[in-house]
């Protein structure tokens, strides 16, 4: 299934997965984070939670990351160029993102689908 095919339902919980928390079996839709069981982070429209798993995602690849998120904002996007330098233009374009692309590019990177 692809990322874009997902519910945000299903994202967060695939996040949460890959941030380390396993699936409760016994309540389902809901995390085993410790000793308990909770819903998953709601990171497709939370802004700080989009933030928290972006973090994550930049601590495994930062480059990866901002490209999947470069995507995610202009679907059909070939890789960025090798240079390290973006114009003011591309910076605000990847502050100003979604938490759902925030979401979106985090998971392909976390899960290494590229």
């Amino acid at each position: 299934m692809s990322v874009k095919d997902m519910s945000d339902q299903q994202l967060n919980m695939h996040l949460e997965i890959l941030l380390g928390a396993k699936e409760d079996r016994h309540r389902k839709g809901n995390v085993i984070k410790g000793d308990y069981s909770t819903s998953p982070k709601d990171y497709c429209t939370d802004a700080a939670a989009s933030l928290e798993v972006q973090t994550a995602a930049i601590r495994v690849n930062a480059k990866k990351y901002f490209n999947h998120l470069e995507r995610r904002i202009h679907p059909g996007l070939a890789e960025l160029p090798e240079s390290d330098t973006w114009s003011a233009f591309e910076v605000a374009e990847i502050v100003r993102a979604s938490p759902r692309q925030r979401a979106e590019a985090a998971y392909i990177t976390l899960s290494s689908l590229d």
